[in-house]
């Protein structure tokens, strides 16, 4: 009975430290929302009063609808280039053997681990190099690079999720390479594409270091706009616009969620 008590106790501390953690992290985060209602025209907590003109602003201004343009137009390409690249290395490193795969596939985390200030110094002369600095092809690049980390584990699980024989079996039967992954790999890993692509545009939508190094003014996106306003005026409109953004970070994140949930239903070992 002791050793179960203690078992009990150890399990309350670890719990209660969990849930202190999670209020120290979000905490911060939700002051934000009652920012974005005050009356005051700077940002002061507790807020004076309640007022919907920081959305109303928000909504009018052509900065932000522009920096949410780039942010679009920037985000999906490059989400569909790390789901397109992380797939294939994911393939090459999960279903192939040769030597030096482990390797490879820390490197292909890496820019996932590393500093974004470091990543963004090393493509900052890449980029000028190639004469795209400032431009949404310099910056798509750059997005794509680090979102791979993303695809390319989230395929990874998938893949190790099922046998190679189903592959094995498709080619034993006359399927061609082509074949075989449209009609079984790609069955199989389609969630986790999915997953992958919804995290790599997640991230392309909220960074912020690669954006200062690689955006120009013309292509700004919501992050570093906000930034900019941080620096020069403090005023709630920047709460609104932060509260809009993190519900759209929220909201992805909970499809990616619900994707992830449907995918472990549908995975070969649940069916069996």
């Amino acid at each position: 009975m002791t050793g179960v008590r203690i078992w009990r106790s150890a399990s309350y501390v670890t719990v209660s430290v969990a849930v202190l953690v999670l209020v120290y992290l979000v905490l911060p985060t939700l002051v934000i929302v009652p920012l974005s209602f005050s009356s005051s025209n700077f940002i002061s907590f507790p807020p004076p009063g309640f007022s919907l003109q920081w959305y109303e602003a928000f909504i009018a201004s052509p900065d932000y609808r522009i920096a949410i343009y780039n942010s679009i137009c920037i985000g999906v390409p490059a989400a569909l280039l790390a789901t397109a690249f992380g797939t294939l290395a994911a393939l090459a490193l999960v279903r192939g053997s040769f030597m030096g795969r482990r390797t490879l596939s820390a490197l292909m985390i890496a820019p996932m681990i590393l500093p974004q200030i470091v990543l963004a110094i090393g493509l900052f002369p890449i980029m000028v190099k190639l004469g795209i600095i400032g431009s949404y092809a310099g910056i798509l690049l750059g997005h794509a690079v680090v979102g791979m980390p993303f695809v390319f584990i989230t395929v990874s699980a998938s893949l190790r999720s099922y046998s190679p024989r189903f592959e094995l079996a498709a080619m034993t039967l006359g399927a061609n390479p082509w074949n075989t992954f449209r009609f079984v790999t790609f069955p199989m890993i389609r969630i986790g594409m999915l997953v992958g692509f919804i995290f790599a545009f997640t991230f392309s939508f909220d960074e912020l270091i690669l954006a200062i190094f690689l955006t120009s003014p013309s292509t700004k996106t919501v992050p570093r706009l906000l930034w900019e306003h941080l620096n020069f005026q403090m005023t709630p409109v920047i709460a609104a616009a932060t509260v809009v953004l993190l519900l759209a970070t929220l909201s992805l994140l909970l499809l990616a969620a619900i994707a992830g949930k449907f995918g472990s239903r549908k995975s070969p070992e649940n069916a069996s």
